[in-house]
């Protein structure tokens, strides 16, 4: 913006002294430019617009994000009202199936446990089937003592020809799984019970009948407890 000034000399100057300074008269400022003040009203009117525009945008993305999130939230509530009924509908079909899992595991191993005492039993049962048909040759069995696996025998035979012979025998009984001598001497004080049969030079014996192997039903019993544990583990993820 410029401003001039100028003073007009009048006809009384010249009757002034001539040394007097002269002084042009003020004309009065005015704004050569006057679109610039119209442009910087018009920026700030149009940054304000932007500013609420960038507000009202902002604010409607928020509400925009958070009805999205309440409508997941409904959405997530009525699956996991749905999800939790069914669960109450299938409490009593998996409480029956535990139940029933329980009482086969029960029944499992009151048949594993009888199986193991009546085992030993049919094993002696056998033993003394083969010994009441068994001529014995010279052997005379002294004592019998039958264990879960095993049975250990006491015999006095008149030669160890004999003894090979009736062991061989023994050995061949049903579910008999090996036979051994653990034990053999002269029979001493007890070869009086030889002279009945007429033997001299008897000797004493002693033999182990082996029916099943300790480990295979160790094996046996441990797979079962497994798998009680395994479905255990699913009934458990189940639920």
């Amino acid at each position: 913006m410029m401003r001039f000034s100028s003073r007009a000399v009048g006809a009384s100057s010249a009757g002034s002294s001539p040394g007097a300074r002269i002084r042009p008269p003020w004309l009065g400022g005015f704004n050569l430019l006057p679109y610039r003040q119209r442009n910087a009203k018009l920026a700030r009117r149009r940054c304000m617009l932007e500013w609420l525009a960038a507000a009202f945008v902002g604010c409607t993305a928020v509400l925009a994000v958070a009805g999205w999130q309440a409508f997941e939230k409904a959405r997530l509530d009525t699956e996991r009202a749905s999800v939790e009924r069914e669960l109450t509908q299938l409490a009593a079909p998996l409480a029956e199936q535990a139940k029933l899992l329980r009482a086969q595991d029960e029944q499992r191993q009151g048949a594993a446990r009888a199986a193991s005492l009546t085992t030993p039993l049919t094993h002696l049962r056998d033993l003394l089937d083969a010994l009441s048909f068994e001529p014995g040759d010279g052997v005379v069995l002294q004592q019998l003592r039958q264990r879960e696996h095993e049975t250990e025998l006491l015999a006095t035979s008149r030669g160890h020809l004999a003894s090979a012979d009736w062991l061989k025998r023994m050995s061949a009984i049903r579910g008999v799984k090996g036979a051994e001598v653990n034990d053999l001497r002269p029979a001493g004080s007890r070869g009086t019970a030889m002279a009945a049969v007429g033997g001299n030079g008897s000797i004493e014996f002693g033999a182990c009948l082996r029916w099943d192997d300790p480990l295979q039903k160790t094996a046996h019993v441990s797979r079962p407890a497994a798998s009680r544990a395994d479905k255990s583990e699913q009934s458990g993820g189940a639920k």
